[in-house]
C-alpha cells in the first residue's frame, strides 16, 4: 500500500496541473467558441416590417424600365443614392426606402456572385451576409457593426432570376466578446489577464503560508522558542500542511533540546558550587592556621577564576528565559550611566581612558539588566584588550538604535569575526588566557541581543582594534 499511494500524483502536482488545464481551457475556449457566439448573436430572423420591405421593393424593381442589369446594378449601389433614369418619373417611387440614405439594395445572382459592369467590391456587411448564408433560399437577417443586412428576395430582371438584399446602414452595440475577436491585440491582453488572475491565484494560495513558514522560521533563528506555524496553515490537507506540520515538530523538538541543554548548564553549574565552595572554605582555614604558601595561592586563583567561569555559565543559561519577562520601556543614557562610571573607574586603574559619544532622548523597550550587562561585558571586553582608547557611541538610525564599544587594541582576524561570538570561543592570536576570561562574555552580548529582537555584529574599528555593535529595535 505504501507503494502505491507513494507513486499516486500528490495534491500541489493535481493543483497546479488543474490550474494549467483550466488557463488551457479558457484560452482555447475563446478562441473557438467566440465566433460561435457571435454567429449566433449576429444571425436572427427576419422582422415583418423586414419581409414586406423586401417584398415591396422586389415588386417596384421589377416594374423599372430596366434597358441593362449591369448598369442598373452599379448606380444602385453607388454611394450616392441617385436612383437610375427614370425611377423617380415614377409616382411610387417618390418617397420609400429607395430615397432613403439609410437604406442600400444590393442584387446577386442566385449562386451569390457579384453583378455590374465594373465588378465593385461588395461591402463588408453584404459578404458577411453572403459567407454566414448556408444557401441562399433561406432568409434571414445578419448583424455587423455597422449595418444589417437582410433578405434575399427573389425578383426577376429581364426575364433572368436574380436576389435582392437590403443593407441597412445603423450602428449596433456589441458585446465585449465581439470586440475582443475584431481587436486581436486586446484579446491577447485579455488572455494575458485572464491567466495571470488564474496563476496569480495560485501562486497566492501557496505563497501565503509559505511566507507564514518563513516568518516562523525567522522567529526562531532569533531566539523565540515558542513560534509555532499557525492553525489554519496545519489544517491544510495538501503538502503545504505537511510542511507546517513537520516543521512544527521540528521546532518542539529544537525547542526541548535547547532548553534541556539550557537546564543541563544550569544543573551542572549549581552543582559545580557546591564542592567549589568546599575547596575555597579548605584554603580559608589553611590560611588562618597559617599554612599560606604559593602553591595554596595558585590554588586559590584558580578557584576564584572558576567561581566566574560558573557565575557566567549561569547568566548565560538565564538569558532566554528572564528577556521576555520584565520587560519595561526606560531611557539609554540614563541605563548607561552607571555602567560608564565603572568602566572609566576600572579603565583609570589601567592608565586607560573611555570616551562617550551617546545620543539624547533614545528608548528602548525590553529587560535593562540583561541590556545593562551585554554594554558591560563589552566595555569590560574593549578595556581588557584595549592599549589606550575605548570608545562607546549610541546614535538612532530610522527605527534602530545602535550601541557601539571599540577599542584600539590587536583586534581579531576578519575570518574569527563571526565566531567570537560564539560560548568558550576564544582568539589565541590576541588573546591568551593570562588576559582573563573564558569565552563566555561576547557570548551573553549575543544571547541579550536575541532577547531583545536585535542583533550583534564585530568588524575592525578605525583605530585598528575590535569594534561590536549592538541592534536594537527603538521604541
Amino acid at each position: 500500500m505504501a507503494r502505491v499511494g507513494a507513486g499516486l500524483p500528490n495534491r500541489l502536482f493535481i493543483k497546479l496541473l488543474l490550474a494549467f488545464w483550466l488557463t488551457s481551457l479558457v484560452i482555447v475556449g475563446a478562441v473557438i467558441l467566440l465566433p460561435k457566439f457571435q454567429q449566433l448573436d449576429d444571425r436572427q430572423p427576419l422582422q415583418t416590417w423586414q419581409q414586406e420591405m423586401l417584398t415591396k421593393s422586389a415588386r417596384r424593381i421589377e416594374r423599372l424600365p430596366i434597358q441593362d442589369v449591369d448598369r442598373f446594378v452599379d448606380r444602385l449601389r453607388h454611394p450616392d443614392r441617385r436612383p437610375p433614369p427614370g425611377m423617380m418619373q415614377r409616382p411610387e417611387f417618390r418617397d420609400g426606402p429607395l430615397k432613403d440614405d439609410r437604406f442600400r439594395f444590393h442584387i446577386v445572382t442566385p449562386q451569390g456572385g457579384v453583378l455590374g459592369r465594373h465588378q465593385q467590391r461588395l461591402p463588408k456587411p453584404v459578404r458577411k451576409f453572403l459567407l454566414e448564408s448556408e444557401n441562399l433560399q433561406q432568409q434571414l437577417s445578419v448583424r455587423s457593426r455597422s449595418a444589417v443586412v437582410f433578405g434575399p428576395q427573389p425578383l426577376t430582371l429581364k426575364g433572368e432570376p436574380y436576389l435582392l438584399l437590403v443593407e441597412m446602414r445603423k450602428s449596433h452595440p456589441r458585446s465585449w466578446l465581439f470586440y475582443l475577436q475584431d481587436n486581436p491585440l486586446v484579446l491577447i491582453l485579455a488572455m494575458a489577464l485572464a491567466s495571470g488572475i488564474i496563476f496569480g491565484f495560485v501562486a497566492w494560495h501557496f505563497g501565503k503560508p509559505l511566507n507564514a513558514l518563513k516568518r516562523t522560521a525567522q522567529q526562531l533563528a532569533e531566539g523565540d522558542l515558542d513560534a509555532r506555524v499557525d492553525r489554519h496553515i496545519l489544517n491544510r490537507r495538501d503538502e503545504v500542511g505537511q510542511l507546517a506540520k513537520s516543521f512544527d515538530a521540528m521546532a518542539s523538538s529544537l525547542s526541548t533540546q535547547v532548553r534541556e541543554q539550557q537546564r543541563l548548564i544550569s544543573d551542572i553549574s549549581h552543582e559545580l558550587r557546591t564542592p567549589l565552595t568546599r575547596i575555597q572554605l579548605a584554603l580559608a582555614l589553611a590560611r588562618k592556621k597559617g599554612q599560606d604558601s604559593n602553591e595554596l595561592m595558585r590554588l586559590g586563583q584558580q578557584a576564584d577564576q572558576m567561581e566566574m567561569m560558573i557565575q557566567e555559565l549561569l547568566q548565560l543559561s538565564r538569558l532566554t528565559n528572564q528577556g521576555s519577562e520584565h520587560r519595561q520601556r526606560f531611557a539609554l543614557d540614563s541605563l548607561l550611566d552607571a555602567v560608564i562610571d565603572g568602566a572609566r573607574f576600572e579603565a583609570e586603574q589601567q592608565g586607560k581612558q573611555v570616551h562617550t559619544q551617546l545620543a539624547d532622548g533614545l528608548t528602548l523597550v525590553g529587560n535593562d539588566t540583561l541590556l545593562c550587562r551585554a554594554v558591560e561585558n563589552l566595555l569590560r571586553n574593549a578595556i581588557r584588550y584595549g592599549e589606550h582608547r575605548i570608545t562607546l557611541t549610541t546614535e538612532q538610525r530610522q527605527q534602530r538604535v545602535l550601541i557601539s564599544v571599540e577599542d584600539d587594541g590587536p583586534g581579531v582576524p576578519p575570518a574569527q569575526l563571526e565566531a567570537i561570538f560564539k560560548p568558550f570561543h576564544r582568539v589565541s592570536e590576541a588573546r591568551d588566557r593570562q588576559s582573563g576570561g573564558w569565552g563566555l562574555g561576547l557570548a551573553i552580548v549575543q544571547a541579550a541581543a536575541t532577547a531583545h529582537h536585535g542583533s550583534v555584529a564585530a568588524s575592525l574599528g578605525q583605530q585598528g582594534g575590535l569594534k561590536v555593535t549592538l541592534n536594537l529595535p527603538a521604541a
